[in-house]
């Protein structure tokens, strides 16, 4: 065996990656000299003959050229092509004189190379036994893989044995088509010591190196959705993408998208069975059925939201959990008050939730009338704006969805009556030192009328669940387990026993413990404490404030949580919005890139209404000051810390 060493030149995070030595170009032999007489007498037979050979030659050529440019995780990894060849009226897939490429040149590695040259097999259209999975493969142009080898049984991987004797365990065969006519040229097989649970990795790496040579194969999670869609299908993805631009446009929703049951266009080895699960190559998919967000509509009004929708792009969610399953499941909708606080096997994008800072979700069914059976299936998703975690939003928002949709020919709306809604657990450790279930009710009417929301009901109180509760037809109740950690019976206290008058009493009196207060406050729109009176610095716990604060609900600062800051630092003068949410830190670091003073500390100061400087020192004081702002802006003097 002959290799070429690997010219491919790795850095930065690649130089850890393993390329291929790849097997030598081999010249044709030369023919002999033939005399003039026998040249002119050449056959159309010799001429088709030639022109299949220069195929064949270029085809191999091209898949060499790729094998160059792949890297592997590991070393001990073997890559060979199978071509089919016409072999009287039969064609046969083989990879005698095709390319090859080893992680390292070792004797195991070749030893396989060397038994997988002695192997055939049938590829006939009429040919129905299929024992070995290159011959899969090409038949049905769809990869199969497994994470171990001895998933399969004998009959349906002949070279099982002789490959695990060669310390190989993994698998993996992907078909490879021609770009220009889409059709099947052969099988790039792949196996690996290492049992991978994901070869998401060497399926892209594989699809980047075939691209360069007008080759192509399968992708992660968007194949084949990625393929050319034309008539129905592109129609429905045109009107799904004009619905999400214009709620949200409307909303001002930061991010919406659509999500599908992705199809089964793969073949997995499970426990000496065969079977279909779709194209994210991860074993963490298998035997479920999966959603996907890939190559459907999105839009996205939020630049910092496109780390969030990537990650959606790449991960695929259990039908059978989560809120976006539920919908699809119960053919309904569903709202999530607080994604972030779900676990990662409810929503396994919550990490990327949070560092977004994506709180409030609802999901609803969509489906297309012309569409058959699961086909035309749809479920979109609206995160809504920050703090916009009330009721009425979610009611606005499905208003406008439903008059969107009944303007858009085609479709129907899965069931909002009643909507399904969905609260994570909260921490009620304060409540009660044994489990139970914490309810949410909510009912709608189904008359002309818009969808209302039993106030009484609907509150950030927690309910206590009866045994004799039950739900009626027109209800919805959605019960989550809430872990609770024993405490004193002296610092217990239910929240839901608490008023706003009850509040202020407390005004301007010390604090023992202020986190059932501050949980009060923040669901009651009171973005500061009750504190006592102190000096100028931060005193904003007052009566008044207290009022104000709570009949403020419906202004600009609580519906999106953003205001207005204008900053003087020396003879200049900035204007920008902020998101009160984000915390002194942050608005000093905004501060500091504007003004050209970054890495050093600010002090900022504002004029209360007796015309005096007062220090903003903590997130408190950030969000007293907004809260008592008379309209959406706040004016800031900002210091350096050195100046003094």
């Amino acid at each position: 065996i002959s290799l070429e060493q690997p010219t491919v030149q790795l850095s930065g995070e690649s130089r850890y990656l393993t390329p291929l030595w790849v097997s030598e170009y081999e010249e044709p032999p030369d023919e002999p000299p033939q005399s003039g007489s026998i040249q002119s007498i050449t056959s159309c037979f010799e001429l088709q003959a030639e022109s299949l050979y220069s195929y064949h030659q270029e085809l191999t050529n091209k898949i060499r050229s790729a094998l160059k440019l792949l890297t592997f995780r590991e070393q001990h990894v073997l890559v060979q092509f199978w071509s089919p060849r016409d072999v009287g009226k039969h064609k046969l897939l083989t990879t005698i004189d095709q390319p090859f490429g080893l992680g390292a040149a070792s004797e195991e590695l070749c030893s396989y190379r060397r038994d997988s040259e002695h192997k055939a097999f049938l590829v006939d259209m009429d040919h129905e036994e299929d024992v070995s999975p290159p011959a899969r493969v090409f038949r049905r142009g769809l990869p199969e893989w497994t994470s171990d080898l001895t998933n399969y049984k004998m009959e349906d991987f002949p070279q099982q044995h002789y490959a695990i004797r060669c310390n190989l365990h993994g698998y993996l065969a992907l078909p490879v088509f021609d770009s220009t006519t889409g059709l099947c040229v052969g099988v790039l097989e792949i196996l690996t010591s290492f049992k991978y649970i994901s070869y998401a990795f060497e399926v892209q790496q594989v699809h980047k190196a075939l691209k360069t040579e007008n080759l192509t194969s399968p992708q992660v999670f968007d194949w084949p959705a990625s393929n050319v869609l034309i008539g129905r299908r592109q129609n429905e993805l045109d009107k799904i993408f004009s619905i999400l631009k214009d709620v949200c446009d409307i909303h001002g929703l930061p991010l919406a998208q659509a999500w599908t049951v992705s199809s089964a266009v793969n073949y997995v080895s499970k426990n000496n069975g065969i079977e279909k699960t779709c194209c994210s190559f991860d074993t963490k998919c298998v035997g479920k059925v999966c959603m996907s967000t890939a190559a459907l509509p999105f839009h996205v009004r939020d630049l910092g939201m496109w780390h969030f929708r990537k990650a959606c792009r790449e991960q695929h969610l259990d039908a059978s959990h989560g809120f976006v399953g539920k919908a699809l499941l119960a053919r309904g909708s569903c709202y999530c008050r607080d994604v972030t606080e779900l676990s990662e096997e409810e929503y396994p994008l919550v990490q990327y939730a949070r560092m977004s800072r994506l709180t409030s979700c609802f999901t609803i069914f969509l489906h297309s009338v012309e569409g058959d059976g699961d086909d035309g299936e749809y479920v979109l998703e609206f995160f809504l704006r920050f703090y916009n975690n009330d009721s009425k939003h979610v009611l606005n928002l499905v208003q406008t969805l439903r008059h969107n949709v009944e303007a858009t020919s085609g479709f129907e709306l899965g069931e909002i009556s009643p909507v399904e809604v969905t609260e994570p657990p909260k921490d009620v450790s304060h409540l009660s030192s044994s489990p139970k279930p914490h309810t949410i009710r909510i009912s709608s009417t189904t008359t002309a009328n818009p969808l209302t929301i039993e106030t009484e009901s609907f509150s950030a109180s927690v309910a206590k669940t009866e045994p004799a509760n039950v739900p009626s037809q027109q209800e919805c109740i959605i019960t989550d387990k809430v872990s609770m950690q024993k405490m004193k019976q002296s610092r217990r206290r239910k929240i839901d026993s608490l008023t706003v008058e009850a509040v202020e009493q407390h005004v301007g009196k010390p604090l023992v413990s202020t986190y059932i207060l501050k949980r009060f406050c923040r669901e009651h729109g009171i973005f500061s404490l009750p504190v006592p009176k102190r000096s100028k610095r931060s005193d904003f716990g007052s009566e008044k404030h207290l009022q104000q604060s709570s009949t403020r609900s419906g202004g600009h600062i609580l519906d999106t949580g953003l205001l207005m800051v204008k900053a003087s630092f020396k003879d200049d003068m900035i204007k920008f919005p902020f998101l009160v949410s984000s915390g002194l830190v942050e608005l000093e670091k905004q501060v500091a890139e504007r003004v050209d003073v970054k890495g050093q500390r600010l002090i900022l100061k504002y004029e209360d209404e007796d015309k005096d400087l007062v220090l903003v020192t903590c997130d408190a004081d950030l969000e007293s000051l907004a809260g008592n702002s008379r309209n959406t802006t706040i004016k800031l003097l900002v210091h350096l810390a050195d100046d003094g």
